[in-house]
Parts: structure tokens; sequence; C-alpha cells
């Protein structure tokens, strides 16, 4: 007869026959000894007993150790199960899109670049390379996709996240990983996840891979994963968003999307074999005279005041948006005018361009060459600054801006090229 042992039942269920009766032993005091027969009928009732207290300490045992011995077989199946309630779960984030309630009422209309911005940043059936959408800080770039997202029809099949901004060059590895756990919808879950060990990037791009294969199979498109201000990414993690972006391309898993203020971020990533898949550099610059001046009239702001905004911030849609809303609320044009120099300023102190900051030798020269020429090449850019880490520096400090295309530097707004205009050796007043 076979028998199975199992947890708690087993302390009940005894595998093997108990004796029917105890043994009877006869007192003799004689020196006759017992029947042949009597001595065997001893020894089988004694060999039951010892078989069942073996199979009762093995119940205790198992009923004792029941955590420590659970069947490899029974967590595979507690793992699949939960791995299968968060992969549902992401994929009907996929399917809903992010929804952006906030998004600015007062946005210019520029049909012609969302058109065309369609294009590359919704799923398609084809598969694409990635692609960039870069611009200098408030020239409408995360409008843009939010406009696009907003009026996609449902299932949208995009991902969003934004890298926040910190007071460091570079955002740290797990605010990046917890950002993006979060676009998922990623809760921790104590069968999949550890308190002790941090999930690690790839681990989060495997799943998303994963949900992403299974949207393709049903809706028949590629989804898109857009990651908005990229240029804060660490350089480790943005190589690897890199990599994961041509794997996804090659394997037609998924397309990603790349949102950075100025084209800095994109000499990085073109040194890297990855950049073979790049489908599209889509630049945006600046809103025209007449659609700032358009901007400013549906705005309630008189002509005459709106010419003067225009010469003093240009077509930089923030800026635009800012001086709209001072003019509403009572300011003056010259009380305005202060208040966007003082900021510039600002700009440059936190930069470290004014006397004294540790970059004021090299801006000023920088800036010197700019107001003579209008635009420097990239090359001479290196060459005045001399110091790689001070000329990144400057970079990111929204003073200049750097062009791919044109592999050139300019000042990053026209407010910033006024105040520089007006104190053109950066001295303090």
């Amino acid at each position: 007869m076979a028998f199975r042992l199992v947890a708690n039942p087993a302390i009940r269920a005894y595998p093997f026959p108990l004796p029917r009766r105890l043994p009877r032993l006869q007192l003799c005091l004689s020196s006759r000894p017992y029947s042949e027969s009597k001595y065997d009928e001893v020894w089988k009732n004694w060999k039951g007993w010892t078989k069942a207290v073996a199979a009762g300490s093995l119940a205790l045992v198992g009923y004792v150790t029941y955590d420590l011995w659970i069947t490899d077989q029974y967590k595979e199946y507690q793992r699949r199960l939960h791995e299968s309630k968060r992969d549902s779960a992401i994929y009907k984030i996929l399917e809903k899109g992010p929804s952006f309630s906030e998004l600015a009422q007062d946005t210019l209309p520029r049909d012609a670049i969302v058109s065309e911005a369609k294009k590359f940043i919704t799923p398609d059936k084809k598969p694409r390379g990635y692609s960039f959408v870069i611009g200098e800080h408030g020239t409408g770039k995360t409008n843009l996709i939010q406009l696009i997202v907003n009026s996609s029809k449902t299932p949208k099949g995009i991902i969003y996240m934004t890298i926040p901004n910190t007071d460091d060059v570079n955002t740290n590895h797990t605010i990046v990983i917890n950002t993006m756990r979060k676009a998922l919808g990623w809760s921790f879950d104590p069968v999949l996840d550890s308190r002790d060990t941090a999930t690690t990037i790839f681990e989060i791009l495997k799943v998303f891979s994963r949900v992403a294969l299974k949207y393709r199979d049903v809706h028949q498109a590629i989804p898109v994963l857009i990651i908005d201000n990229a240029n804060k990414l660490p350089e480790l993690l943005l190589a690897q968003f890199q990599d994961f972006a041509k794997e996804a391309s090659d394997s037609d898993i998924a397309t990603v999307i790349f949102v950075s203020s100025g084209g800095r971020i994109l000499h990085h990533m073109r040194e890297r074999s990855a950049w073979s898949r790049v489908q599209r550099i889509f630049e945006i610059g600046d809103v025209s005279r007449d659609e700032a001046l358009q901007y400013l009239r549906l705005q309630g702001i008189d002509d005459k005041i709106a010419a003067k905004i225009y010469d003093l911030v240009g077509g930089r849609m923030i800026l635009l948006k800012s001086a709209a809303r001072n003019i509403q609320d009572g300011a003056g044009i010259n009380d305005l005018r202060r208040a966007l120099l003082n900021e510039a300023k600002h700009q440059l102190r936190i930069a470290g361009m004014l006397p004294r900051g540790e970059c004021y030798k090299q801006g000023k020269v920088v800036i010197g060459n700019l107001l003579k020429e209008g635009t420097i090449s990239d090359d001479t850019y290196w060459a005045v600054v001399g110091d790689n880490k001070i000329g990144e520096k400057m970079l990111q400090k929204k003073v200049f801006s750097h062009h791919f295309y044109a592999d050139n530097i300019t000042f990053q707004s026209t407010l910033m090229k006024q105040y520089c205009e007006l104190h053109s050796t950066i001295s303090e007043e």
C-alpha cells in the first residue's frame, strides 16, 4: 500500500495502520518461555506502534515547518497569479492613456505643428525607430504632447512619464524609477517585490515590454512610451533608455519618444551605436511675431502694448503668457519690463555668470561673441570656454541655447539677449 504525506490533514490521516489492540503480556513466575506464536504476536503489535509513532512525528514536523517546505509549485503559482494581476492593471492604463486635466486653455493653436507631430507620437501598425521632440524651456513642448494625447481616441496605447526637475543637474536613479512605476500604476506587491531590494529599471522595462506586446497583438498597433524632460535623466539611465528604445524598435515592442529642453542631449546620445535607430528629431521653436501678436490680442492686450511685449520677450510662449497675465492684473509695461529683466539677471546669477561667479570669465567671453555675431559655432563655443565641465553647466542654465541641426550657440531667449545688451559687461548694478 502506498501512502503520501500532506500538510495539516496528515495529523489526522495516519499513513500507517495502528495496531488493533494493545499487546497482552502474560506475567509468569515460572521459567517456562512464551510459545513461539506469542513472541510473534507481541513483536507484530509493537512494530505497528512504532510505525504509528513515526508517522505522527512526521505529520507534526510537517505542520510546524509548513511555511518552510511549502512546495515550489505553489510559490510559482502565487507569483504568476500576482504577475498576471499587475500586467492587467498596466494594460488598462496603457489602453486608457494619460489624462491631463490641467491642460492650458489659453494655448495658441498651432495646428500645423500638432498635425506633423501626431504622425510619430501616436501608435502605428508599422514599426518605427525612436524620436525626439526638442526645444528650449517654455516653447510649448509639453503642451504639444498633451494636446496630441488628449485628442487621441481610446484605446490610446500611450504611457507618459515626466522626469521631475531637481536642483541637481540630473535626477537620481530612485526618483526616475519611482516616476516610471507611477506612470505604469505599479504598486508594491509583497509576492513580487522586496522591501529590502529596490526595483531596477530593467525589471520595469521588462514588465512594460510584456504588456506592450499584448497590446500590439490585440489592437494591431505598436504602443508609445513618452519620456518628457529627458534632459534631466542621469547619464547612465539615459543610455539604458536609449538602448531600450533601439531594442523595442527592432522587436516591434514600442516606440519611445524623448522630449528634451535644448539639443545638447542629442550630442551625448549620438555617440552611441543605438543612435542608428533614430527616426525623427522634431524641433519646436518660438512662435512668429504674427502668432505672438495674435495670442496677445486673444488675451485682450492692446496692440501697442502687445508690440512692446514682443520686442521684450520675443516669441517664447511661456513669457508671453506671463506678460499677458501681469498686464491683465493691472501691471504697467515699464513694471513688467523691470520684473522680466530682473528675472534674466537672476538666471545669470544661478548660472554663476555674474561677477565673482564660477563661470563669470567664460560666460563673459561667450556673451561678448554672441552680442557681436548673433550666433557662434559649437566649435567656437568650446574653444573659448576651454573647460568641458563649465561649458556643460552653462548650456544647462537657461542662458545659452544649442541648436542641433545648425550646430551653433545662441542666447536662450530674446529676454536674455535684451538683458545682456543693456549690461554688456555683466557688471553688478
